[in-house]
């Protein structure tokens, strides 16, 4: 069960993944992933607080895995690179339609 600590994390985490599919089973994946090591540092004797601060340190700074997860989403980069290539084709169709009213009307 999340806790606020952990949903901080876990938000920061899928900050970075666009794709919200993506971003939905890394968000499971984490929790899951989160709660078995809460378990385990319970098991070894921690309080439930400090059993939830291990498992987020362990985990690792949110920003570096969210920024991981985003490189592994394929699609997403796809995305960025589709946006980018429209941008330049716009900025190409209106560099011709200025080229060609300037020939026109010379």
């Amino acid at each position: 069960m999340p806790n606020q600590k952990m949903t901080q994390w876990l938000d920061k985490v899928c900050a970075h993944i666009l794709r919200p599919s993506y971003r939905k089973m890394v968000r499971k994946e984490l929790t899951a992933h989160l709660n078995d090591r809460i378990r385990q540092l319970e098991n070894d004797g921690l309080s439930h607080e400090k059993a939830i601060d291990q498992a987020i340190k362990i985990m690792g700074d949110a920003e570096k895995v969210g920024k991981a997860f985003s490189k592994c989403d394929n699609l997403g980069l796809f995305i960025k690179k589709a946006i980018i290539n429209i941008i330049i084709w716009i900025i190409i169709i209106l560099l011709m339609i200025y080229i060609i009213n300037k020939i026109i009307w010379v």
